[in-house]
Order: structure tokens, then C-alpha cells, then sequence
């Protein structure tokens, strides 16, 4: 068995495996993302009368909403009077730092590098075809 023939069938085995995780990773990252809703960008105030900092935001039908911030919250606020916030338009009351959760930013990390290890490997695989012997 020559090399060609070894990562012949290296490429081919990693394009078998790349592209189903791919689409798989992708196929769930968009249920999540479905599931999860859409994150409007807002400003919420920090309020610093209280022992726990606590953030409070106008919903876009005038209501306020406020919750206290939690640890890993706290560092972005620590020197801001103001926050730019995410927070869901169906339940005003959810709010985050970032549009996307750590969870969803994870699986299209995952759908990227299956799904682009998958496509380069079935690109190689049919360059390495066509090399002679």
C-alpha cells in the first residue's frame, strides 16, 4: 500500500466522519437557536443603591424590568453606570449579555470545524485522486 493510498483513505475517512457531525451540529445549533427565540439589544441602567448590583431596562411596550446581576455578570459592571443588555422581546423579564448563549456559540463552533474538516478533507481527497504515482 503506497502513502498516496494511506491518505487516500485517511481523507476519506475523515469527510465520512466531518460532514455528518457537520450537518448534525448545524441542525441542532439552528433547533437551539429556534427554540431559544430572538435577542433584542437594549441599554439597562445599574443600580448601585442595593448590596447586589442589579441591572433595570425598558421592554419596548414601556414596561421595567430589573433583576439582580450575578457573579460572572458583575465584572462588566463594575465601572459602567449603563449596560448594553439582550433581552428576549416574548419575555421581557430574560435578559443577557450576549445575543447568543455560550451553549448555542459552541455548536456552531463545532458545525464550522466538523463541517470544514469534512469539506477540505473531500477536496484533498479528490486532488490526491488525481495525482500520478
Amino acid at each position: 500500500m503506497s502513502g498516496r493510498d494511506i491518505l487516500g483513505t485517511l481523507l476519506e475517512l475523515f469527510s465520512w466522519i466531518g460532514i455528518p457531525l457537520g450537518i448534525t451540529f448545524l441542525l441542532v445549533a439552528l433547533l437551539v437557536r429556534g427554540v431559544s427565540g430572538r435577542w433584542e439589544e437594549t441599554t439597562a441602567v445599574i443600580v448601585r443603591e442595593s448590596a447586589p448590583l442589579e441591572a433595570r431596562w425598558m421592554a419596548h411596550d414601556g414596561s421595567i424590568h430589573s433583576r439582580v446581576l450575578e457573579d460572572h455578570e458583575l465584572e462588566h459592571a463594575a465601572d459602567e453606570d449603563a449596560l448594553t443588555i439582550y433581552m428576549n422581546p416574548s419575555r421581557p423579564e430574560r435578559m443577557r449579555l450576549r445575543r447568543h448563549g455560550g451553549g448555542e456559540q459552541t455548536l456552531w463552533v463545532l458545525t464550522a470545524i466538523f463541517g470544514g474538516v469534512g469539506v477540505l478533507a473531500s477536496v484533498a481527497g479528490l486532488i490526491v485522486m488525481f495525482i500520478p504515482e
